[in-house]
């Protein structure tokens, strides 16, 4: 017997009804997929934008230290800690966000790259005061043999395993640079040395791509000691003392002063005059934070400000404070 029509019927509607009810909720799954991709996205844009203003105010706040360096080499016969520029304020305020500046004298610490001459060898001068700076904070002498192994051309080793021989056999093996060091994070690559080391050394030492010299108005009493082997803490604690009265004027004026009375000091690594400063830039906007660290040039002639690096990812080249009292 064939069904009533009415019955067919309403069989042919609960179908359509359960299509329209499947295509309804596969339309609603689409549109709160897109809905949700889409508040994503926004947030995402969102952030890049927060992040990429929070980035422009740190290039601000270097900005403002190549104007402050600029108007103090045309108002300054040389540089010392008392100057505008290591008087920045702590904080810089403005709407959704501060910032924070600090601005250090490289002068102030010994260059890795001083330890070759031009033509490859080993500078002794400079050798002699990384040797006494080692000594003084108890870094084992063995690592500074290490350091000049990477650095210089020849294949003979002055340290324990430390030219290509003692690397090409480690589980990862590379070579030295045999090179000038680009770069204070290639330290982790040396044989031996711990980031323990990097850390007690960060705040004396830098890489320059040029040799430097010891800013003797900027300083730390740890730097200073380097300068002769008879310096003691206490004489070189006085000539910080010293610093924060204007400085020496001259490099004369330096070996006069009492502490250094019956000292040998070569002052063909010392001067007054600095040319590498590096601006720690730390902005905060809307609750995000970038952190900049900004090796500048200052030329010597025209005053003129060249940046040498910028980098965003070294958190453990951030400064560290001198651990031996300056008082």
């Amino acid at each position: 017997m064939r069904p009533p029509i009415y019955s067919f019927r309403l069989y042919q509607q609960g179908v359509a009804l359960i299509t329209v009810l499947l295509v309804m909720a596969v339309a609603t799954v689409i549109a709160s997929e897109v809905v949700s991709r889409l508040n994503f996205h926004i947030q995402r844009t969102q952030n890049q934008q927060i992040q990429a203003q929070a980035y422009q105010y740190a290039l601000g706040g270097e900005e403002l230290v190549r104007q402050i360096l600029f108007e103090d080499h045309k108002n300054s016969q040389y540089d010392h800690l008392e100057e505008k520029w290591t008087k920045l304020q702590p904080v810089y305020e403005f709407d959704q966000g501060q910032l924070k500046i600090q601005l250090l004298d490289l002068h102030s610490r010994l260059n890795i790259n001083n330890l070759l001459t031009d033509d490859g060898s080993l500078n002794e001068l400079s050798y002699q005061q990384f040797l006494q700076l080692f000594n003084e904070l108890s870094i084992e002498p063995e690592l500074l043999n290490t350091l000049v192994d990477w650095l210089d051309k020849d294949v003979t080793p002055r340290g324990f395993n430390s030219e290509d021989d003692g690397y090409l056999a480690l589980e990862r093996p590379y070579r030295t640079a045999n090179r000038a060091l680009a770069h204070l994070s290639e330290l982790s690559l040396l044989q031996d040395w711990k980031q323990s080391h990097i850390d007690q050394l960060a705040p004396f030492i830098t890489v320059l791509p040029v040799a430097t010299h010891i800013n003797v108005n900027t300083a730390s009493a740890t730097v200073l000691s380097t300068i002769a082997k008879q310096l003691t803490s206490l004489n070189s604690s006085a000539l910080v003392t010293s610093q924060r009265g204007g400085g020496f004027d001259t490099i004369n004026v330096f070996i006069a002063h009492d502490s250094l009375a019956g000292i040998e000091i070569n002052t063909s690594a010392l001067n007054v005059h600095s040319e590498y400063f590096v601006a720690y830039v730390e902005s905060t906007f809307a609750d995000r934070t970038i952190r900049l660290q900004s090796v500048l040039h200052r030329d010597k002639a025209s005053g003129d400000i060249k940046l040498i690096s910028r980098d965003r990812s070294s958190h453990f080249l951030w400064p560290k404070q001198d651990t031996k009292s300056d008082t």
